[in-house]
């Protein structure tokens, strides 16, 4: 046989195991398959329904062209949408978001075995101060009344109590555990109904926020849950708090940097009044009316440097603000650069960088420790904008200060100019100097309060939202033929995990594929399970069923095995008992004599006898007492009612039965019975309980080797190969018991039902 037969072979027998095992363990496979399916049918239909609304917002939008104020006030930066996932997602805007919608009153009624939840439809409502998180069940009686019943619940000091009381519509109901009042809305269309109040709120469902595609600046916000309107409601009232966090934040940066300018303002104001005042006194009592060109030129060049001064001195304050709140690490979220020369620089956009990295920080906190990647990542990134800042400011506070020392150095010369002219020219000219300067300050600083103004009035969020939630009137889960399908898959593939696992664990023998797996030995045949009374004797009482066919099989085979003009001795053997060896001695002999053979059957099984009790015949002489020598040869030969057929039984259980069978006289009976009989058949001992059977194998032409399928272990086959290596035992074959004909293909048609069972 080529490598490519055995491989065809191989396959064909896994093939045939994988059936077998599938076949054998079918109810088993069945009842996991049931008890999955109706599981996660079960499961299924009590699982309530999931609804997912959702809407869509803009995060940030493009700049506008041109730099006129309006624009500028207009005009905000893109923002970086990971960032605003996690502000959405936070439980800040969670928590906001909560108080605009009613996760506190809850009310159901159930509807075949399944409890529903009434949102904004329920016939009544109620009003409570005390009994939170109490299950209430609520009876309508008629138009007035209604019945109040809470049962087994637990107090907070652990006391179980319950209340079973009628009450009327809108009155008080006020005792130990709880105080409410209940209105009725409508009338009820259920006869029972359950509420429960919550003293805290919180979210019945979960919220979940994407990217509508890789690179857009779309979200979606989606908000699960059992009750399809108040997944609408929480969807747009998210949506609608992060538009109005995103609006208060920027309102508050207007807000602060109006009322610096107003601080400003209020000086400079009462500076300019002080210096216009003293120019009008100046002029009506020294009646001067003008300046000569050379002191107004002097004048005008110190009052620009003066103005540059006083910008610059609004910058190295604003600075030295920045500075020490960096360095102080406190607040750091509320700083806020003012000055437009600073605000517009490199300073600001790292201040926003470090706020936007600190808010991240903060909404990861909520949900994570310190010791979260990102949130290291974090920490080390503020850690690295802060260091940054205050390197930035200080250049900055340096170039600033140098810039201020060369305008005061500018102003003092132009002051040693002024101080040439004369005596009142110079100090009209010193006198108008400050009022120029001061309505310099007060025109520029009316300038910037004038476009924060504007940002602050034109202040909108840079997100908007695109689509509102609409009520969602489709489950998206549960999937219930997908939950029932895989239920039945996963029991189907339980099951026969467990029946292959079994099936590997199991070490029976099933088929003569097992055995010659094993070993050589040959196999005589196979012997269908035998149903019925065991006292019934198969091959007499049924001679067309596939057991008597499956005996005659045999009988042919032995045939070859022998010489016919002699006798034929056979010793029949097992492993241990209830493999069937007995039953086969008895169809064996059965078969036998209805050709014509003369056929006596010694039971040598002197321990357990019942060959007798097969024939109703009497045990009250046998081998025992033979091999004793108490009684002849001829006074233990018992006559049954079938034709060629006799037994001789076991006799009384002797003390010493492996001495008596080891004895010269067994060798003479033999002898003696070769001379009367065709056929003898030696139903011995277990073989691997007692050693007995091997004393007498050595007698026999044919020895037969019972294994009952189903039943017989594979181990046991480790006797037979043994038994196979000893010269002594001649003719050694298996013969397989018990097979199940519904298996088919065991090579004599009957698993195929050739042959007819007679019916009784």
């Amino acid at each position: 046989m080529n490598r490519t037969e055995i491989q065809n072979n191989a396959d064909e027998i896994n093939i045939k195991e994988i059936i077998r095992i599938v076949f054998q363990y079918k109810y088993m496979i069945m009842s996991f398959v049931m008890i999955f399916t109706f599981s996660s049918a079960y499961f299924a239909y009590f699982k309530p329904n999931v609804f997912k609304a959702s809407t869509t917002i803009e995060v940030g939008s493009k700049k506008s062209a041109g730099n006129d104020i309006l624009n500028m006030a207009m005009n905000t930066e893109k923002m970086n949408s990971a960032t605003e996932i996690e502000i959405i997602t936070s439980r800040f805007l969670r928590e906001k978001a909560l108080k605009k919608v009613n996760f506190t009153h809850f009310y159901y009624f159930t509807k075949k075995f399944k409890e529903i939840e009434l949102y904004k439809d329920s016939p009544f409502e109620v009003g409570m101060l005390k009994g939170y998180d109490i299950s209430f069940n609520y009876y309508p009686i008629d138009e007035t009344t209604y019945r109040l019943v809470v049962e087994e619940a637990i107090s907070s000091d652990g006391k179980i109590w319950n209340y079973d009381e009628v009450h009327s519509y809108g009155t008080e109901i006020i005792t130990e555990y709880f105080h409410l009042n209940i209105v009725k809305t409508k009338d009820a269309k259920e006869s029972q109904y359950r509420f429960v109040i919550k003293k805290n709120p919180a979210l019945a469902g979960g919220i979940s926020v994407r990217r509508r595609a890789k690179y857009s600046t779309i979200l979606e916000i989606s908000y699960t849950d059992n009750v399809p309107l108040r997944a609408k409601e929480y969807a747009n009232a998210l949506a609608q708090a992060y538009i109005e966090q995103n609006i208060e934040r920027k309102t508050r940066e207007a807000t602060r940097k109006l009322d610096f300018i107003d601080k400003q303002l209020k000086s400079i104001m009462a500076n300019l009044k002080s210096s216009a005042i003293k120019v009008e006194e100046f002029k009506k009592n020294a009646k001067t009316v003008d300046l000569s060109s050379k002191a107004n030129i002097v004048i005008t060049r110190i009052a620009e440097y003066e103005g540059q001064l006083s910008v610059i001195s609004i910058d190295e304050e604003m600075l030295n603000s920045v500075y020490k709140q960096v360095k102080s690490g406190k607040n750091l979220e509320s700083i806020s650069i003012l000055a437009v020369g600073i605000a517009e620089s490199s300073v600001s956009r790292i201040v926003k960088e470090l706020q936007n990295a600190m808010m991240k920080k903060r909404i990861l906190r909520e949900d994570y420790t310190e010791m979260y990647p990102e949130v290291i990542k974090l920490t080390k990134m503020i850690k690295q904008l802060k260091k940054t800042i205050v390197l930035t400011v200080k250049n900055m506070r340096k170039s600033v200060q140098d810039k201020k020392m060369l305008i005061e150095k500018a102003i003092k010369e132009q002051q040693k100019l002024l101080n040439t002219l004369p005596a009142d020219e110079r100090i009209f000219g010193q006198l108008q100097r400050k009022f120029v300067v001061n309505e310099k300050i007060y025109s520029y600083l009316l300038e910037k309060r004038l476009e924060t103004a504007v940002v602050k009035a034109s202040t909108v969020s840079k997100n908007r939202i695109l689509d509102s939630a609409t009520t969602p009137y489709v489950a998206i889960a549960p999937k219930r033929k997908v939950i029932v399908i895989s239920g039945f898959i996963m029991g189907l593939i339980l099951g026969l995990l467990l029946a292959f696992l079994r099936g590997f664990l199991d070490n029976r023998i099933k088929s003569e594929d097992d055995i010659l797996l094993k070993i050589s030995v040959p196999i005589l045949g196979q012997i269908p399970n035998i149903k019925g009374d065991a006292s019934n004797i198969k091959v007499f009482s049924s001679p067309k069923s596939a057991v008597a066919e499956a005996f005659r099989n045999i009988r042919t085979n032995l045939q070859f095995m022998t010489n016919k003009s002699e006798t034929h001795t056979m010793a029949i053997t097992s492993t241990v008992g209830e493999e069937g060896k007995t039953t086969i001695c008895i169809n064996l002999a059965a078969i036998m004599s209805m050709s014509g053979k003369k056929t006596v059957i010694l039971n040598l099984d002197m321990r357990k006898p019942t060959l007798h009790q097969r024939f109703g015949l009497l045990n009250i002489y046998g081998m025992s007492n033979l091999l004793s020598g108490y009684v002849s040869l001829k006074e233990v030969i018992q006559n049954t009612q079938y034709e060629n057929l006799d037994i001789i039984s076991s006799g009384p259980i002797p003390p010493n039965p492996s001495e008596l069978i080891q004895t010269e006289f067994m060798e003479k009976i033999l002898n003696k019975l070769k001379e009367l009989y065709d056929i003898i058949i030696i139903d011995t001992p277990p073989v691997g309980l007692v050693t007995d059977a091997r004393t007498l194998m050595h007698y026999a032409d044919t020895t037969l080797y019972i294994v009952r399928a189903d039943y017989s272990k594979k181990d046991f086959l480790r006797n037979i190969k043994d038994l196979s290596l000893r010269d002594d035992v001649k003719g050694l074959s298996i013969l397989l018991n018990d097979v199940n004909m519904n298996r088919g293909g065991y090579g004599y048609g009957y698993g195929y039902g050739y042959y007819e069972e007679d019916k009784k």
